[in-house]
């Protein structure tokens, strides 16, 4: 009787990385909301609710995307996107959310590098579809709500 022995091939990574999204939102209320939401569709989250904690957390984690607040204790959204846009290697995409009214922050949030702007009250799967795309480097196209750069 003869042995076969056959060699196997290396085992397949089943699991990739997950993706990691930072939020940056003072509201603790809907930044607890935008975490489970994300975390059920598999993204590891990590909250920040000021502009120190938003750049601490931006250095430490390396976010593959950031949600940012436009406004924030401490300062503003626009000067968390610019410092991790200037402090972190790899771009990293930010996606602006407000629930301000002032003429000009979609303009400004293009002049930081964001590649998307939301309005609050935003739809939920509007920025989920937003953050698979932006993630899978894809453009984001819905004029309505979102701009691509």
């Amino acid at each position: 009787m003869t042995t076969t022995l056959t060699q196997t091939e290396p085992r397949q990574q089943t699991e990739t990385r997950r993706k990691k999204i930072l939020i940056v939102e003072d509201d603790k209320s809907i930044s607890m909301a935008l975490a489970i939401r994300l975390k059920s569709c598999g993204y590891e989250t990590t909250i920040a609710s000021d502009t120190v904690t938003g750049l601490e957390s931006a250095l430490k984690v390396g976010p593959d995307l950031v949600l940012l607040d436009v406004s924030l204790p401490a300062g503003n959204g626009f000067m968390v996107a610019e410092r991790i846009q200037r402090l972190i290697p790899a771009p990293t995409p930010i996606i602006f959310l407000t629930a301000s009214t002032q003429p000009g922050l979609r303009e400004k949030a293009q002049e930081v590098g964001a590649v998307a702007f939301f309005k609050k009250p935003y739809d939920a799967e509007e920025l989920c579809e937003a953050i698979r795309l932006t993630l899978a480097g894809l453009p984001v196209e819905d004029e309505r709500r979102v701009y691509q750069l």
